[in-house]
């Protein structure tokens, strides 16, 4: 036998589509102040033998998003500051195991295992590293995406593409010679660098 269904319950969609009560709160994320619409209340949940802190976070596109603090004393910028820092963890795990591949080494002991992540972190954080002081636009040059937004910050992938077309330049086009009847040669290893970052 199931769980009654509670008439208390509270629907976080039509609290999100009501024109009133939202606040508006400054904060920082990813390291710049970010100016949001809020909705903040006290609940409780099967979840949490407690009150709960429910933030409703309305973005600039319309879209929401509903964030819990089990310490209903909290403020409401200290629980969103802490959402944006634990969402950068996340992103960092993803670049780890999609773009570097951590994970899918298949080595034989653990000890093998913990290096390879070690490399797959220090590769992440090296690549971040060479492309901190990069211009943005340098960075996303999706020329060959055209379904991509031009507009969007630089991923880890558009960092790691970057430095990879870079240094492959470096080691074939400079190791040409300048005649001009090298051109078609050039315009194909331009292409193969294309193809391999």
């Amino acid at each position: 036998m199931g769980v009654p269904a509670s008439t208390n319950k509270i629907s976080l969609a039509k609290r999100a589509a009501h024109k009133k009560g939202w606040q508006t709160i400054s904060y920082h994320c990813r390291g710049t102040e970010v100016t949001r619409q809020i909705k903040t209340f006290l609940a409780t949940s099967r979840l949490v033998s407690g009150p709960i802190r429910v933030v409703i976070v309305r973005f600039d596109d319309g879209g929401w998003a509903p964030y819990f603090c089990t310490d209903s004393s909290a403020e409401v910028q200290d629980i969103l500051e802490a959402v944006a820092s634990r969402w950068a963890i996340e992103e960092h795990f993803h670049d780890v195991k999609e773009i570097w591949g951590a994970g899918q080494q298949q080595v034989r002991n653990v000890w093998s295992s913990v290096g390879c992540w070690h490399l797959n972190g220090w590769l992440y954080t090296l690549v971040e590293l060479c492309s901190w002081d990069v211009e943005k636009s340098k960075l996303t040059d999706r020329s060959n995406r055209p379904w991509d937004n031009p507009d969007r910050r630089p991923s880890h992938a558009d960092r790691r593409r970057t430095i990879a077309r870079d240094m492959m330049q470096k080691q074939f086009l400079y190791a040409l010679p300048k005649a001009l009847d090298n051109r078609k040669l050039r315009k194909l290893f331009q292409h193969m660098i294309d193809l391999a970052a």
